[in-house]
């Protein structure tokens, strides 16, 4: 009877062995498919940040940022895109002007003294 006992718990440990190895294997390939699943969402995710800033750059890429302005006057009046539309005063008014500073000088230090 004894050897009944030993091969009944022989075949009990046994089918408690294949469970739990079936149990493990499940775990085994449930955590490789967690693993491939995360390595995708970090791939897409890299993927799309890429495409998100490339988009942007070619957005960009549009415009000219770059312009000359020939200013003239002391005071311009510009449009958008930097074209002088109006000045105040040309060359000529300046030169005027500073003529006139000068006379003024002049005559203020004669009057003073």
């Amino acid at each position: 009877m004894e050897n009944r006992d030993n091969v009944k718990e022989k075949e009990n440990s046994k089918e408690t062995l294949d469970i739990a190895n079936e149990l493990l294997q499940e775990m085994k390939l449930a955590a490789q498919r967690a693993h491939k699943a995360l390595i995708t969402v970090a791939l897409l995710w890299f993927v799309s940040v890429i495409a998100i800033v490339a988009g942007f750059l070619i957005y960009l890429y549009q415009y000219d940022f770059t312009a000359t302005v020939e200013q003239t006057g002391v005071y311009t009046l510009m449009d958008s895109q930097g074209n002088v539309l109006s000045t105040d005063l040309s060359a000529e008014d300046i030169i005027n002007i500073e003529e006139i500073l000068e006379n003024g000088k002049n005559q203020g230090s004669e009057v003073q003294e």
